[in-house]
């Protein structure tokens, strides 16, 4: 497990909330954010919860996305009031348009409001890299796993929207090495935070996913178990942590924040426990 033993606790609502990441509350709004990306001073960053927005309904109230039935004027509030909270221009951000794959975009300055104030050519990519600074980078969510990267050293940052899929496409692990070849950086120097997610417990999956686990991780033991005769349960916050020690990337260095998005209806849309019928978090990340 991730080393990292600092925990933040808040009440939200009546209920306490504890993670590893810490836990941030302006009036309504509550988003959280990684503690020594905090620290290094060299990001503005956030994951966002569905608390603080204009949304109603099933998209009650902070619901970040643009492509659900929900009014576009409210989605617009929702983001402008999210990325005010942390000190980034909404209108700048480069969003991604998620496939369930393992394909990278380098984003530069001339991608700045594509998705969001201009059309975009940003197609089935499930990752986003940048160097630099005042590009902001989003990513959606609503049960898989987002993993914020930061390259101190180098100066460039990262988001991988890892589902389960994405997760035996092991695209965590190839957002650090294109930041390798792109940037220069060493899986080693990075700083990287896994965030709310569906949690073991929760993520029951049959045997046609479980195979494709196995064919992915010769140590697959380590994060999925049997259920039943038809049933597995995986961990994928673990599948994740093995992938990116495996290339060097080290375990002091990586925040789990521990917050399951299916049991915490309080706090996260959830895909699975919705039936679809739900919003979208985001992980949002500018270099300054």
């Amino acid at each position: 497990m991730n080393i990292n033993n600092n925990i933040s606790s808040k009440d939200i609502g009546g209920i306490k909330i504890n993670s590893k990441f810490k836990i941030h509350q302006r009036d309504s709004l509550v988003y959280l954010t990684i503690p020594n990306f905090d620290s290094s001073g060299l990001v503005k960053h956030c994951f966002t919860t569905r608390r603080g927005g204009a949304s109603e309904g099933i998209y009650n109230s902070l619901n970040t996305s643009l492509i659900k039935d929900d009014i576009r004027e409210n989605v617009i509030k929702n983001l402008d009031t999210v990325c005010s909270a942390i000190g980034i221009d909404y209108r700048k951000l480069v969003l991604s348009d998620q496939v369930h794959g393992d394909e990278v975009r380098v984003v530069t300055e001339a991608d700045i409001g594509k998705g969001i104030t201009r059309e975009s050519d940003i197609k089935k990519v499930d990752a986003l890299i940048t160097n630099v600074p005042g590009v902001p980078l989003i990513t959606f969510y609503a049960d898989c796993v987002p993993v914020f990267i930061l390259d101190p050293v180098n100066k460039a940052v990262g988001l991988a929207h890892s589902g389960w899929k994405g997760t035996t496409l092991k695209i965590a692990a190839k957002t650090i090495r294109k930041m390798s070849d792109t940037f220069g950086t060493k899986p080693e120097d990075c700083l990287v935070g896994i965030g709310p997610s569906i949690e073991m417990k929760c993520f029951e999956i049959k045997e046609d996913a479980a195979q494709i686990f196995r064919n992915s991780f010769a140590d697959w033991e380590l994060f999925m178990q049997r259920k039943d005769e038809e049933h597995y349960t995986a961990d994928l916050w673990q599948a994740i942590l093995l992938t990116l020690k495996e290339i060097g990337v080290q375990e002091k260095n990586i925040t789990i924040s521990g917050l399951c998005t299916c049991c915490n209806e309080e706090l996260f849309f959830s895909h699975r426990r919705d039936k679809g019928r739900t919003g979208s978090l985001s992980a949002i990340i500018e270099l300054k």
